[in-house]
């Protein structure tokens, strides 16, 4: 939240001062910074302006919907140990079957499997945790390819603007001056910075966006295997009887030893 609240104030510190240079700043022919944007964008600046409301988008779609209270809320966590930890496997899937968070998908997937035993319930929690962090970071990546994408439309309406300042100044026969030269090349440079202030922002916000990601994963991951371990069969020193499942040690141990049946039974 401390990031989200410092990436808003940024991106409002930065608005507003862009706006302010751009009414205020004149130019040497008495336009405003933001005139000769508009008047030096060509076809290309168009689309560089589609890419920085798809860039914007995706930004504020990924710090609404990637958090920790809908990818491994602490509280999810906490009542599924309980549950887990009193052999009340039913209501451990029935408190988080409804929930769309990652831990509660890759933790009932897991318990699903249950009857297979442990390495299958470790085995199916990996793999949905594997699909969930491949979804996130295709949706992240495409602030790169926004970020890559935007510079070269940058580049291609400069060329555009320089091939019709030369095209002009070779159709006035020598009558052409220097300063309508200069403003054509001015003109032509904007595509180009258009480009390349979307790909700034395009890029380090992935770079942001892939950490937030990657960090959130690991640990709704993490979440769901810690509380599978309660599951996992230790390998008794007699020889009679099948093993029986490692039971974790809360804080105040139940006062039977018997060993959960249910959803960890091996075979």
């Amino acid at each position: 939240m401390n990031l989200q609240k410092l990436t808003i104030c940024l991106a409002a510190m930065l608005g507003t001062s862009a706006l302010a240079v751009a009414a205020d700043a004149p130019a040497e022919s008495g336009r405003s910074f933001l005139r000769v944007l508009m008047d030096g964008a060509e076809w290309p600046g168009v689309i560089i302006l589609a890419l920085s409301l798809a860039a914007v988008t995706i930004i504020i779609e990924h710090f609404w919907t990637i958090r920790r209270v809908t990818m491994a809320p602490n509280h999810e966590i906490e009542s599924t140990r309980q549950h887990i930890e009193g052999r009340r496997f039913k209501e451990a899937i029935e408190a988080i079957k409804d929930s769309r968070t990652m831990f509660a998908d890759v933790m009932s997937t897991a318990l699903r499997h249950g009857r297979h035993g442990f390495d299958a319930m470790h085995e199916a929690a990996d793999e949905r945790a594997a699909a969930w962090s491949s979804r996130l970071f295709r949706k992240v990546e495409s602030l790169n390819i926004i970020g890559n994408l935007a510079p070269l439309m940058g580049l291609l309406g400069t060329v555009l603007g320089m091939i019709e300042a030369f095209g002009a100044m070779q159709a006035a026969h020598g009558a052409y001056k220097p300063e309508n030269l200069a403003g054509g090349i001015s003109l032509a440079l904007v595509n180009t910075f258009l480009g390349l202030a979307v790909a700034i922002v395009a890029l380090g916000f992935f770079g942001i966006c892939r950490s937030r990601v990657d960090s959130l994963t690991v640990t709704a991951h993490s979440a769901a295997v810690g509380r599978l371990e309660y599951f996992r069969p230790v390998t008794v020193a007699t020889s009679s009887g099948p093993p029986a499942p490692q039971r974790p040690s809360p804080p105040t141990p139940p006062a039977t030893p018997s060993a959960p049946e249910p959803a960890a039974t091996t075979r």
